[in-house]
This record gives C-alpha cells, sequence and structure tokens, in this order.
C-alpha cells in the first residue's frame, strides 16, 4: 500500500468514526452548529468521503477543472456544518486542485466563516472549538490568540498539501522523464545498429571485394598466359571460386543494406508509456516507414515536444499524434482538445521543432486557435530520402 493510500483510508477512518457521531439516533452530536435542516446535514456529512476520495484519486496529475473544485466546496459545507477538524483535510486538498494562486485566494476566503465562527463561539461560549479563554487575558487577546491558533494549523494543513502535491508530481516528472529517456535510448541503439550495419557493408564492399575483383582479373589473366594443359585446370578453379566469393560478398552486401529501417513506432511508443494526464490515440500506418535516422530523430523530438507542450499549457484531456505518407512527403500531425492560445508567441520548443524540421528540408504548421485546441503539421518531402 502506497503512503498516499494510507493517509487516504485514515481521513476514511475518522470520517466514519464521526459518522458513527452524527448520525446516531439518539442525541445530537455536540460539535455540529446545525446551521442545515437535519436530513441536508445527513446528505452532505455522507457527501464529505465520497467528494475527498474523488479528489486524491491521483494527486500528482489533477489538472484545474470545475469538478473537483465542486468537490472540494462540499466539503468545506460539511465542515461548516458538522465539524471543523474537518476543515483542515479540505485545506491540504487545496494546492491537489488549484494553481498556487487561486489556492491561496481560496484559503483567504475559508478565512472568513472561520473568523465570524470563532467569534461566535468565543463571545457566546459555544462549542465546536479549543479556544483561548484565560481569565487572566483580556478577551480580545483571547479572541486574536484564539484565531492565531486555528489560523496556524489551518496553514500548516495547506502547506503539507502542497508538499504533498510537490513530491507527487516530481516523482511523476522523473518518470516521464525516464521513459523519453528509454526512448533516446532505444532510438539511439537503433542508429547505433544501423550505423554498424553501414560499416560492415562499406568495409566487405571497399576492401574485400576490390581485393576479390582484383583476383579474379589476375587468374583470368594467368588463364590465358599459361602454356601448360596441367595448370589450366587449378586455375580454373580458383577463377570460379573466386567468382564465388565475390557473388557471396555481394549478396551479403546487399543483405546487409536492405535490413528493416528504424523503427519509429517502437520509440514513440515508449515515450507515450507512462503517460496517463491525458488520452493519447497513436496512428501509425504499417506502410509508414522511414529510411534516413535524421528523419527519424526530427520527427521523435517532434513528438516530444509537443506532448511536454501540451501537459504543460493546453489543459486538454485528448491528444492525437497522426502519421501519413503520400507521393510527396511524409505528414505528422499533432493535436489536442486543450484552450488553444489567441495570439502565438513561439518559445524555444517550437522554434527548435522547426529548425529540426528545416535541418532536413522539412516544414512546421501551427494552427493555436483559442478554444479550440492546438495543431501542430509537421511535413517533411520525399525528395530529401524519407520514403514510405
Amino acid at each position: 500500500m502506497s503512503t498516499q493510500t494510507l493517509l487516504r483510508a485514515i481521513v476514511i477512518c475518522y470520517w466514519v468514526i464521526l459518522g458513527m457521531l452524527v448520525l446516531a439516533p439518539s442525541q445530537p452530536y455536540v460539535a455540529a452548529k446545525h446551521l442545515l435542516p437535519r436530513p441536508w446535514e445527513v446528505v452532505v456529512f455522507l457527501s464529505f468521503g465520497p467528494a475527498f476520495w474523488l479528489n486524491t484519486r491521483n494527486i500528482a496529475v489533477q489538472k484545474l477543472h470545475w469538478k473537483p473544485i465542486v468537490l472540494l466546496a462540499v466539503q468545506a459545507v460539511a465542515a461548516y456544518a458538522i465539524d471543523m477538524k474537518l476543515i483542515h483535510v479540505v485545506a491540504t486538498q487545496v494546492p491537489f486542485v488549484l494553481p498556487a494562486r487561486a489556492a491561496l485566494i481560496w484559503i483567504v476566503l475559508e478565512y472568513i466563516p472561520i473568523t465570524a465562527w470563532i467569534y461566535w463561539v468565543v463571545t457566546t461560549g459555544g462549542s465546536g472549538v479549543h479556544y483561548v479563554n484565560s481569565p487572566i487575558l483580556p478577551q480580545p487577546l483571547n479572541l486574536l490568540l484564539s484565531y492565531l491558533s486555528l489560523y496556524a494549523f489551518h496553514l500548516f494543513s495547506y502547506f503539507q498539501g502542497r508538499l504533498a502535491v510537490a513530491e507527487a508530481r516530481g516523482r511523476r516528472e522523473a518518470e516521464r522523464l525516464n521513459t523519453e529517456l528509454l526512448a533516446t535510448q532505444d532510438l539511439l541503439a537503433q542508429t547505433s545498429r544501423l550505423a554498424e550495419r553501414a560499416y560492415v557493408a562499406r568495409e566487405l564492399h571497399d576492401m574485400l571485394g576490390h581485393h576479390l575483383v582484383a583476383l579474379k582479373v589476375n587468374l583470368e589473366l594467368a588463364q590465358h598466359l599459361v602454356t601448360e594443359s596441367a595448370a589450366k585446370p587449378p586455375l580454373a578453379d580458383s577463377l570460379a571460386l573466386t567468382n564465388d566469393l565475390l557473388a557471396d560478398v555481394r549478396n551479403v552486401v546487399s543483405k546487409v543494406r536492405s535490413q528493416p529501417k528504424m523503427e519509429l513506432g517502437q520509440a514513440v511508443n515508449t515515450l507515450l508509456k507512462n503517460i496517463t494526464e491525458v488520452s493519447v490515440e497513436l496512428s501509425l500506418p504499417q506502410d509508414v516507414h522511414v529510411s534516413d535516422p535524421s528523419h527519424v530523430h526530427v520527427l521523435f523530438r517532434c513528438v516530444q515536444e509537443a506532448i511536454t507542450n501540451t501537459l504543460k499549457h493546453a489543459r486538454a484531456r485528448h491528444l492525437w499524434i497522426e502519421f501519413s505518407s503520400d507521393h510527396h512527403a511524409i505528414n505528422l500531425v499533432i493535436r489536442d482538445d486543450g484552450k488553444g492560445v489567441a495570439t502565438l508567441v513561439p518559445g524555444h520548443g517550437l522554434n527548435g521543432m522547426r529548425e529540426r524540421l528545416a535541418s532536413v528540408g522539412g516544414s512546421l504548421a501551427i494552427n493555436p486557435a483559442s478554444g479550440q485546441g492546438f495543431i501542430l503539421t509537421a511535413c517533411i518531402p520525399r525528395l530529401v530520402g524519407l520514403q514510405a
């Protein structure tokens, strides 16, 4: 069991125990403020547990969305209406759901009902909070110390949540970078194998092949110059053997050069393996092949950069990666259903993508329609050696 699951289970256990008191028919829970009618009080309390469990499913990939905010609000209402101890659980979740600035605004807004509640409890002698009530201190100071004590614990819960989010998302980012490293290593291994095969083919052709050709020419010359009939059969056998060796060398060179090319799909699938923040659909038909390692690397880097941009900026839920080819070029279209941008200011990533494509004769088209997602279209012509 992971630490995150254990902590969630502890909160649920507290909620269940609290439920035995809140839902007890014999007498009402003394800590409850009874701000709501009894049926609504029960409904709100019973909603707290499921809302908490849903909101803390995967804090590493939580993104700004209205549903987690509604679940957070449901828990806050339950805390105000039933037991203020639950508000600290809510404060811990705020960093899971909201970005830093919005989270701080939420915490400040939470202080308004907390402040009013403490003031009411202290001035009326009510229950539901442990407040400072020293007879040797003036009432305003007791009230101030009561505020500070609860605010301090509330902030502690909030920053505890921020630490949990930072740790979870840092671990998630490390996993993503490790996946990118594995995919890059796979491409490098394929490139190394292709380079080694090309080197072996060149050496066989340039060295052994040339020597065999020279040997064949000399044997043919010797066959014409020899006068004794007893020497002709061995020369003929040697010439035939040389021809066979030369044919074998040429056959080996052809096989080495005609082996399957780099597997772009294998590297891209490795890259996508641990991505859960968005739903990714990859379309790479089997008849789309890339013959040049440099082109494979360019296309792979385009996919990598597009994924990074989508995760960081797009707030998308789906990402589509589509490869296609025709008689003139191979095309890569990457699109998402995120927020898009009204005015595009290309950063280092998009500029680097365009430069990589330009280095192999390709081009990049960008469609950043605001509110309609983001579309990248990369194209590399066949004229620079790309085959499909």
